[in-house]
This record gives C-alpha cells, structure tokens and sequence, in this order.
C-alpha cells in the first residue's frame, strides 16, 4: 500500500478512545457537528487499537448504510458528513463514490483497504489537543464568569438606585448567564455590567462596601480567642511567593510549558498569571500521575501557588542527570509538599537553585 496511507501514530499512553474523548471535546472549537461525532465514533469503532501504531493503516471499509445506521443517522445524512470531513482534510477516501468498499487483514494489521481513512485525523493529534485544552479552559472560565455575572447583579440591586438594575437588564435582559454559551458574549457581558457596576456605584459611595460586606469576617473582639486564633493561622499561612509568574514559566520544563503557552493563549495571548499557571499545572500533573483528588488536596493544604511551583521544581528536575535530579516527579512533588508543610522551606532553596541552573543554562 501507499506511504500516504500510513500514519505517524498517537502519542504514547494516548489510546484510541482518549484521542476520541479529545475529539469531542474540542468539537465547537474544531468546528464539528454533533453529527460528525457519531460518525468519528462509528469509524474508530471499525477500527482496532493497533491499526493507531505509527507506520499503520488506520482505516475502515464499512458501508454508508451500516454506518448510518450504526450512528442512527440518514444514509444521505452520513454521505454528507463523510464528504464535509474529507474536504476539511480530517479524512482520506482511497474508494471511489460508487465503488464497493472493502479491505483485508494480515497478522491484525491492514493489509488494503479501499474506504474511509483515518491517517489525516491522527496527524492532527498535536491540533486536536491543543483545541481540547482551550475548550477546557473555556469551560472553566465561562463557569467564573457566570458566577461573576450574577454576582454583579446582585451588587447592582443592592445599590437601590432609579436606572442602575435597568441598565443591568438592558446588557443581559433575561438576566440568566446560564442561557449564555459563548464566551466572548460572557467576557462582553461581564465587562459591560462592570462598568454600569462602576457608573452607579460611584454616585452612593457603597461601591466598595458592597463589594466587601459579603466575603469580609466579623470582627473577633474576644482578645484571647483573637491571640490565639492569631497564632493559629500564622502557623498554618502559606509562605509569601517570591517569583512572579513570567519567571515560573521560563524556570518549567518543556512539556510544562507547552500547557502554560497554550493557557496564556487562551487568555488572550498575554503573559501568564497564577490563574493559569494553576491550571496548566493541574494538567502537568494529571500527565504525571497525580490525580486530579491528590492534586487538589496538596493545594489546599500548601496554598494553590507554592504548590505549583513544588510540581515546577519536581517536573524539571526530573529531566536533569546531576545530584538534583530526581526519578519520579509524582513521588517528589508529594514529598515536597510535605516537607513544606513541616516548614522545613526546601522549596524556596530548591528554587533558588533551579535559578541559578536556568541562568547558567538559558540566560534567565
């Protein structure tokens, strides 16, 4: 068979079904129906978990009738979505219209094959998980943002002031968020009550009480319980970050910063900040093992920006062969944390070292 036939294969670890977990959840992002997911599930279940190795034929010579019905679809419905994804380049068709479909295996790999093939779609892995990461950060945000939206409102009401709630409802007149599923319309809508926000609550003098009053404590008068309360929480306060989060990413390693460029991108392509060093971080350490449960328990316990920089630290050193190296960054991220914890501070000495590398290294 043709090399154009062939592959350069999923990464490693990535089996068929996660690659099409991905796939669907970077379909708004990739441009795909829901009809065109049924169909890619259909197509990569007439497959076989080999035919994904690189060097493979990935293909599959089902009829358009079986598969329309295997997808609960039209027959004319599935030749259009067949024909949509060839043109777009996410498929290959080695069979002519009218032709019959057929193929052959030899030793579970694909021998010929005149149908459908799937070589384009691998070969857009990279693609396609870059388009899944922002969808996942979309969806993050647009819950932030839902929540900020009904927060301002709330703050607008509280006002109590002739045109402030009208000029909320003429920027959002059902004043439902959860009706709302684009994300630059939630960016737009935040922004525009924001500045109503802004416009009234000038005019009272509240607009900082208002803000205030819901996430502030009462005051503890009580001076011994406030002595001890005191001492309770200096014990248990996270150490100040001294590293901004340019310099965090620049000290990563390489796979970590591929996620934190993709996350600042999604942010409008500036740099990053702690917001999305946290998220790419969360996902760094979901590829190295750690859950998503552990994961989150370590940053509550350390505090989410030491925490980061505790998987930064372990993740590059990693990649290193000296005496700071380590086998197992899952292993040495959780026995960071705990150091830390018991405040023995080997965070801040391991990331002054890791400065001093990366300046002798890369300049920084």
């Amino acid at each position: 068979m043709t090399h154009a036939l062939t592959h350069n294969g999923l990464p490693a670890g990535l089996t068929r079904w996660q690659f099409f977990g991905l796939i669907q959840t970077a379909r708004r992002q990739m441009g795909l129906s829901k009809g065109a997911i049924s169909y890619l599930k259909v197509a990569i279940s007439c497959t076989q978990d080999e035919d994904f190795k690189a060097g493979r034929i990935c293909a599959f010579w089902t009829s358009v009738t079986k598969t329309a019905g295997r997808a609960e679809m039209d027959r004319r419905q599935v030749a259009r979505i067949e024909a949509d994804l060839i043109e777009r380049g996410f498929l290959g068709k080695s069979a002519s219209d009218h032709s019959r479909r057929g193929g052959s295996r030899k030793n579970g790999a694909i021998g010929h094959e005149f149908g459908i093939n799937l070589a384009p779609l691998i070969n857009r892995v990279s693609e396609i998980q870059a388009a899944a990461r922002k969808a996942t950060f979309e969806e993050d945000e647009s819950d932030r943002l839902r929540a900020r939206i009904r927060k301002l409102f709330g703050d607008i009401r509280k006002l109590q002031l002739d045109g402030a709630s009208e000029a909320a409802s003429e920027v959002l007149p059902n004043n439902r968020p959860s009706t709302i599923q684009s994300f630059e319309r939630l960016k737009r809508v935040v922004a525009a009550l924001e500045a109503v926000w802004k416009e009234f609550s000038a005019e009272t003098g509240r607009g900082k009480m208002s803000h205030q009053c819901d996430i502030l404590p009462p005051l503890n008068t009580d001076k011994e319980k406030k002595y001890k309360t005191c001492r309770a929480e200096k014990a248990r306060q996270p150490q100040p970050v001294r590293i901004t989060p340019a310099l965090a990413m620049l000290l990563a390693g390489a796979e970590f910063q591929e996620i934190i460029g993709f996350y600042a991108g999604g942010a409008a392509g500036g740099p990053p900040d702690w917001r999305i060093m946290e998220m790419a971080a969360r996902d760094r350490a979901h590829q190295l093992g750690i859950s998503t449960g552990v994961w989150q328990r370590q940053c509550e316990i350390l505090g989410s920006e030491r925490a980061v920089l505790c998987l930064l630290v372990a993740d590059h050193n990693a990649g290193r062969s000296d005496k700071y190296a380590v086998r197992d960054a899952a292993g040495a991220f959780i026995n960071m944390v705990r150091s830390e914890v018991a405040q023995k501070a080997v965070l801040d000495r391991l990331l002054g070292e890791l400065i001093g590398f990366a300046r002798g290294q890369y300049n920084v």
